[in-house]
């Protein structure tokens, strides 16, 4: 079922976010001998795909902190490892043409962003590029009583744990005090619910089911009577979506490393 989810979330991301590009920058050419991190690369879906778009010659490495959901099977030009991107490897220094990442927000604390990026800075090469795109959750359109309720429950949770679920709103800056230069901060929208046909039908599975995940941590934190009661809440957000066509903001963030 994770599976299914994060293969949906790189589809509907994908589409909606980077206008059906994996990598959004036109400008950005990944020819013979280019090499690729993906950092965070779940499934490896990004990667795999990307590997049937460019030379044999590109090599694309994709790291995450599991490997759970490394898929058996990938191109030869595809390699899997575990690395997190707050501490990657010290030989990969200066080896990479680009960097891709996705959806941390929930993942790194407060602390561990600047370090993130200082580590994806350090990985480049000089004129090397990095996408990076993250969910802002504060922002509903419209905001619904059981979406805020999400919210605030999820907020307290991961505020428990340090997490940084805002990181959006300075993203680029962070990217900027890392030393990139050239930042493009773009808004996007991520649509929920069947009012906006398949797109939102896939950013229901995605993001919903993102929510639906977090109800083991709420109840164990206290924030939550149960995993039913959570699973409810899930359940009328859902529906919310449906009915009232809600939409997410999310920023899509480039920069190049200087030459």
């Amino acid at each position: 079922m994770c599976q299914l989810r994060l293969n949906t979330q790189h589809n509907y991301l994908t589409k909606v976010v980077c206008d059906g590009r994996l990598v959004y920058d036109k400008n950005i050419v990944l020819g013979e001998n280019s090499r690729v991190l993906d950092s965070g690369t779940g499934t490896g879906i990004w990667a795999t795909e990307l590997a049937n778009e460019v030379p044999d010659s590109v090599k694309i490495y994709a790291s995450d902190v599991s490997n759970s959901e490394f898929p058996p099977t990938h191109p030869p030009n595809v390699h899997f490892s575990l690395a997190s991107v707050t501490s990657l490897p010290r030989e990969w220094s200066n080896k990479f043409d680009f960097v891709n990442q996705r959806f941390l927000f929930g993942a790194l604390l407060v602390e561990e962003w600047p370090v993130a990026l200082s580590e994806m800075y350090r990985v480049l090469k000089p004129g090397g590029a990095i996408q990076l795109i993250e969910m802002e959750p504060r922002f509903p359109v419209p905001e619904t009583p059981k979406t805020s309720q999400i919210m605030k429950v999820t907020k307290e949770a991961t505020d428990g744990l340090g997490l940084h679920i805002y990181v959006a709103e300075n993203l680029a800056e962070l990217t900027k005090g890392a030393g990139f230069v050239d930042i493009v901060d773009e808004t996007k929208r991520l649509p929920l619910g069947k009012s906006w046909g398949e797109i939102g039908l896939q950013g229901a599975v995605a993001i919903g089911g993102a929510y639906r995940n977090t109800g083991a941590l709420l109840v164990k934190n206290g924030i939550c009577s149960s995993r039913e009661a959570h699973d409810r809440l899930v359940d009328d957000v859902l529906k919310e979506w449906d009915e009232y066509g809600t939409h997410f903001p999310c920023k899509l963030v480039c920069a190049r490393k200087p030459v």
